[in-house]
């Protein structure tokens, strides 16, 4: 980087800057830039899709939201696998596009878990992780995206995000995905909820 400053520049984009080691973050100015806001997203998913010729209906933008929690980058990637598949995008294509669960869905297998059907979240769960190829961070996410609209107390909320980060950090240090993410369903099951 530094032999060849004079006529070269190099732009790292990431989400997190303290993933980049220490002697590259040292040689570079540090750009911060926040969420854009909903409109600015649904502005920039319309003109996409004007743009590449295909059509997206209100809940496949609903579910690009969702998905992209405001990263441009993750916008435009599911934008573009999904319409290499069809010309007429729907929130199905977006949620298959992204690896990622629907609201609903999730919801269904913490419902299921909060009311102590350990067995049955768990086979429920096991079948979408299996037809659409989710890894356990993929859950982790849906379900982190989801824990404030549980009907549950909030220190019941509070023991449901405990036990995602427990969890997401065993994934993270080589924790078998399915082996951490059944044990975090178990745990939510036998909350005193």
């Amino acid at each position: 980087m530094e032999q060849f400053s004079s006529n070269t520049r190099f732009i790292l984009s990431c989400n997190y800057s303290s993933k980049i080691i220490d002697p590259i973050q040292s040689r570079c100015a540090v750009f911060r830039f926040n969420r854009l806001e909903e409109e600015r997203v649904k502005e920039y998913i319309t003109r996409i899709a004007k743009n590449e010729g295909f059509k997206i209906s209100e809940e496949a933008i609903d579910a690009v939201l969702r998905v992209s929690d405001g990263d441009l980058r993750r916008v435009t990637n599911v934008l573009q696998t999904v319409s290499m598949q069809t010309e007429k995008v729907e929130e199905e294509d977006i949620y298959g596009a992204a690896a990622s669960l629907r609201p609903e869905e999730i919801r269904e297998i913490l419902d299921k878990a909060l009311e102590g059907e350990f067995i049955d979240s768990r086979e429920l769960l096991a079948d979408i992780m299996i037809d659409r190829g989710l890894d356990g961070q993929d859950v982790i996410n849906a379900i982190h995206r989801e824990v404030m609209d549980l009907d549950i107390s909030d220190r019941g909320k509070l023991q449901v995000i405990e036990n995602l980060g427990e969890f997401e950090f065993r994934i993270s240090e080589g924790g078998t995905s399915d082996i951490q993410i059944e044990a975090l369903l178990a745990k939510i099951a036998d909350m005193d909820e």
